[in-house]
């Protein structure tokens, strides 16, 4: 792995795809070779050695998620005292914000998850080595709710990976495809209506959108999420 001055992984957009397939070799590999909802717990928890542990990280749900690298205490938000309280986190634990497990929310809290075990996995070597000059720097490495779009600090392009290899993650390339093309053949096929198929009666618009639908149902990500990927990937 290759470091740029501030020990940040040189990693482009154009890797994204190289460098989730090497992560899912290492902790899961038959999500290459067979489409499926990866499974983000069981790796964090067993391949990865990680501890999970759901909070109320911040008043404002601004902060999603928080990779613990060095033990040490941590601000967290108490909603039944309206109150913040340091509480004492060994490394290697994973803060997930609590609200993510309401309904309607696991895709993204299944990202969130995601996103910190490439935290842990790539970035801890930054905040190792800048935490004998300022422990505080190797506490956490906090995922904040909205995406980083045009990085410049070191931290803005850490959470810019994190969200790009996350998705990669979530939804391998060639597994994404092969389940996109399933879908899209399942629409084209078959004669309901004066040997019309579902895509014919439909119409484009909407059959993209089922398929949409479908992709974020089968990988279990937000909707966004597989539509971003379906485009970035050209199936959609």
């Amino acid at each position: 792995m290759i470091l740029d001055k501030d020990y940040v992984p040189v990693i482009s957009g154009k890797d994204m795809d190289r460098e989730a397939a090497k992560f899912l070799l290492k902790y899961c590999p038959r999500a290459l070779v067979e489409p499926m909802p990866v499974p983000v717990e069981e790796i964090a928890e067993l391949e990865m050695n990680l501890d999970i542990d759901y909070v109320h990280i911040a008043e404002d749900g601004s902060t999603l998620g928080m990779m613990i690298f060095t033990g040490g205490n941590v601000q967290l938000y108490h909603q039944e005292t309206g109150r913040y309280t340091w509480q004492h986190y060994e490394a290697g634990t994973m803060l997930v914000e609590s609200s993510l497990t309401e309904a309607g929310n696991r895709g993204r809290e299944r990202f969130t998850i995601a996103h910190e075990m490439v935290h842990w996995d790539r970035h801890r070597i930054r905040f190792l080595m800048l935490s004998p000059r300022n422990g505080q720097l190797a506490g956490a490495c906090r995922c904040p709710r909205e995406r980083v779009c045009r990085p410049r600090t070191p931290e803005e392009w850490m959470e810019w990976q994190a969200d790009n290899l996350a998705a990669a993650i979530l939804m391998p390339a060639e597994m994404f495809k092969r389940k996109a093309l399933e879908f899209r053949a399942m629409y084209d096929a078959g004669d309901l209506f004066d040997g019309c198929s579902f895509s014919e009666i439909l119409g484009e618009d909407i059959t993209r959108q089922a398929i949409i639908n479908d992709l974020a149902q089968f990988f279990q990500v937000s909707r966004q999420a597989a539509q971003i990927r379906g485009v970035r990937l050209k199936v959609l």
